[in-house]
C-alpha cells in the first residue's frame, strides 16, 4: 500500500508520496491547470501500476474542487482531511512548507487510515444537480423579465 499525501493550494499542489514502513517515494509538485492534474494522474497511475489503483491512498486537505475531481475521475481512492490537522502534526518548530503539509498527510494516512472517511464520487442524479439548479435560477429571470416587460 502506497500513501499519496497532497497539500492543496489555488495555483499548485504538493505531493508526497510514501509507503507501508514510512519511506519517502516520490515528492512533486504540480500546477493547479487541467495539465497540470492531468499530468498529476499520469504520475500516480506510473508508480501503482495497471489496475492497482487501489493500493494508493490520496490524503488531501479538501473534499472537493477539480483536484478532487480529478483524482476521482482517474479512478484512485480519496480521503479529505480537515487542514487543521496538519496543523496539528506540525514539529515544535513550527516550520510550515507545503512538502512538509504533504509527507505529514501522507504520514497520516499510512499511520490512521481505517479512522478516516473515504470520499465517494457523487452519483449522477446528484451530479446533475447543480446544473438543474442553473436552469431554474435563469428560467426564474427569464420569467422576471417578461412580466417587466408586459407590465411596463
Amino acid at each position: 500500500m502506497f500513501y499519496a499525501g497532497l497539500d492543496w493550494a489555488d495555483d499548485h499542489h504538493d505531493l508526497v508520496i510514501i509507503d507501508e514502513a514510512g519511506h519517502k517515494l516520490a515528492s512533486k509538485r504540480f500546477a493547479h491547470t487541467k495539465a497540470g492534474l492531468e499530468e498529476l494522474t499520469r504520475f500516480l497511475e506510473s508508480l501503482t501500476g495497471p489496475g492497482q489503483k487501489d493500493q494508493l491512498a490520496c490524503i488531501v486537505e479538501a473534499n472537493r474542487g477539480l483536484l478532487i475531481a480529478a483524482l476521482l475521475d482517474a479512478g484512485f481512492t480519496v480521503y479529505p482531511v480537515n487542514p487543521k490537522v496538519a496543523d496539528h502534526r506540525r514539529s515544535a518548530s513550527g516550520a510550515k512548507t507545503d512538502q512538509i503539509d504533504a509527507y505529514l498527510l501522507a504520514k497520516l494516512g499510512r499511520a490512521e487510515l481505517a479512522d478516516l472517511r473515504q470520499l465517494h464520487p457523487d452519483s449522477p442524479i446528484i451530479a446533475e444537480i447543480p446544473d438543474l439548479t442553473r436552469d431554474q435560477d435563469a428560467l426564474v429571470r427569464m420569467q422576471t423579465r417578461l412580466v417587466n416587460q408586459l407590465t411596463a
